[in-house]
């Protein structure tokens, strides 16, 4: 990867960057054909670096017209109603994922409930919930990557993958099960772990991109 020059997002592959000031997560923005989306954009107190970033990137990346999430877990998505509040763009999440954050159902393990009492994430506005694979705009679609939470969400530009914490990933481009404890599903967590890995054996995606690892080569994607 590299920096583009002067900005500090950071290149992955054409038209696909690493945010360098989001907090939390890793965060993402991938941009073309006149839309840009951030994946995953992170804590609150990374709130003004993060918009900061977006608006000093914007002659690159062009203006922010959707933001994913991958799943609900406040790392990843805390900031995203004052973001949304901001652009004023849609917000794509999980169908289930969606319901936990309104409160309709409640989180599936005991030690979620307790995230969600000492991290509460505050329900955004105009929320596209997803339930399938489906496009978002062209050469970027989602699809469901269910276990780590119910309406977990993993995201394809061209030959990036972004699989947020469906599984986590080594240096090597190697995925491996996420750490136990905030898993919601372990069954689910792998079979979604064994689709991955058919998706990446099927080609067409050269890199992985996880929310808690650097974004890294998949075996098909070297050489």
């Amino acid at each position: 990867m590299r920096k583009e020059r002067g900005l500090t997002v950071r290149l992955i592959a054409e038209n696909c960057y690493q945010l360098e000031r989001s907090r939390g997560s890793n965060g993402y923005v991938v941009s073309g054909n006149g839309s840009t989306a951030v994946i995953d954009p992170g804590m609150r107190g990374g709130y003004n670096g993060l918009l900061e970033e977006l608006r000093d990137a914007e002659p690159v990346i062009g203006p922010v017209t959707h933001i994913l999430l991958t799943h609900y877990d406040a790392d990843h998505s805390r900031v995203v109603k004052q973001l949304q509040q901001t652009l004023g763009v849609p917000v794509w999440l999980g169908a289930a994922d969606a319901a936990i954050l309104r409160g309709e159902v409640p989180p599936p393990t005991r030690f979620r409930r307790f995230l969600a009492r000492v991290l509460p994430t505050e329900y955004p506005a105009q929320v596209r919930e997803v339930t399938g694979e489906q496009g978002i705009f062209e050469g970027l679609t989602t699809f469901p990557t269910p276990g780590h939470t119910p309406g977990h969400l993993a995201f394809q530009f061209g030959e990036v993958l972004f699989s947020g914490d469906a599984v986590r990933v080594s240096k090597a481009g190697e995925l491996r099960q996420f750490y136990r404890l905030p898993i919601s599903d372990k069954a689910q967590a792998l079979r979604t772990e064994e689709s991955l890995r058919a998706r990446i054996a099927g080609g067409g995606v050269r890199w992985i991109c996880a929310g808690h690892n650097a974004p890294a080569r998949t075996g098909t994607g070297r050489g």
